[in-house]
């Protein structure tokens, strides 16, 4: 199918997630790919969100089941997703963390070590 509404990708959503996947496969689309972002949520800027810091937040009892009452989910249904709720954190496993059976014989070790994921780690907080 070819015409206006014919892309060579769609990304559905525009958290973290779908904004580490759409810097990925930029790097491997024709310069001249038609990209297609959608979200269910209206843009606001960045300064409507820290003058309406208490308003971003959709109650969560109306988007999803909560089943622990006791946790105020943070959740943001709008453009940009969780990362409108993002506080400037990037936390890593630690090498251990994926030798635990060999090293204090509990859990199961990873079939791959942090030497494999620190790449990738150092990409994510490029992006960010």
């Amino acid at each position: 199918m070819t015409g206006k509404f014919h892309y060579d990708l769609v990304v559905v959503g525009t958290g973290p997630a779908a904004s580490f996947f759409l810097h990925r496969a930029l790097q491997y689309l024709p310069e001249k790919a038609r990209i297609l972002v959608i979200d269910r949520g209206p843009y606001q800027d960045h300064d409507w969100h820290i003058q309406n810091r208490a308003d971003a937040r959709d109650r969560h009892r109306d988007t999803f089941v909560n089943h622990n009452l006791e946790k105020d989910w943070l959740y943001h249904i709008g453009f940009g997703g969780a990362s409108n709720c993002w506080w400037g954190v990037t936390p890593r496993m630690l090498p251990n963390d994926f030798s635990t059976r060999s090293l204090y014989g509990i859990a199961e070790d990873w079939p791959f070590g942090y030497q494999d994921l620190e790449p990738y780690y150092c990409d994510a907080e490029e992006i960010m």
